[in-house]
């Protein structure tokens, strides 16, 4: 008897706790997969830089799946050598209910769209001779998990070429992580 009690009572403060558990690995995925965008841009930068020459930080579908690479070979075509990140299934890059990129407060904000790429010349600066936006713009990346409300997160790269990471929750504007 004694023992079931003490199994019922584990059983409801489980069953209190794993909601708990499941949003920090939800937030802990979003933050990761935000961490990631901004070191591969990083990679990118540091590349260019490295090799004084301009390099781009290119997107494409891979297997139905995001993947962020960063063009070594300046082909436009991703190898399997290049530095990547594929972003994980349960990430939905750009989702449609984030907060707008012009809520981080910053001028001329672009989201990054499907075929565009971030381009850095041999000082680390955004180039945009490669990957035009025509004007200098800061680049807009974000991200959010599918089917959930665990908020957004975002990856802004300046025309001087910092990246920055942001947070936003599912209702409200984007702040720094």
């Amino acid at each position: 008897m004694e023992l079931s009690i003490a199994v019922a009572i584990m059983l409801v403060l489980l069953a209190m706790a794993v909601p708990s558990v499941l949003q920090s690995i939800h937030i802990f995925r979003l933050n990761s997969a935000a961490t990631s965008l901004q070191n591969i841009m990083e990679i990118t930068r540091f590349s260019a830089v490295r090799k004084n020459t301009e390099i781009a930080l290119r997107q494409t579908t891979l297997n139905g799946q995001q993947l962020f690479y960063v063009d070594l070979n300046g082909t436009g075509a991703y190898a399997n050598t290049d530095p990547s990140y594929l972003l994980p299934l349960d990430i939905e890059w750009n989702p449609a209910g984030a907060p707008a990129a012009s809520t981080t407060n910053l001028a001329s904000t672009q989201a990054l769209a499907s075929g565009d790429c971030i381009a850095f010349d041999a000082r680390g600066v955004v180039s945009y001779a490669t990957c035009g936006a025509g004007t200098q713009v800061v680049w807009f990346m974000s991200v959010g998990l599918l089917n959930n409300n665990d908020g957004y997160r975002a990856v802004t790269v300046t025309p001087m070429g910092q990246a920055k990471a942001w947070t936003a929750s599912s209702a409200g504007s984007w702040g720094t992580m």
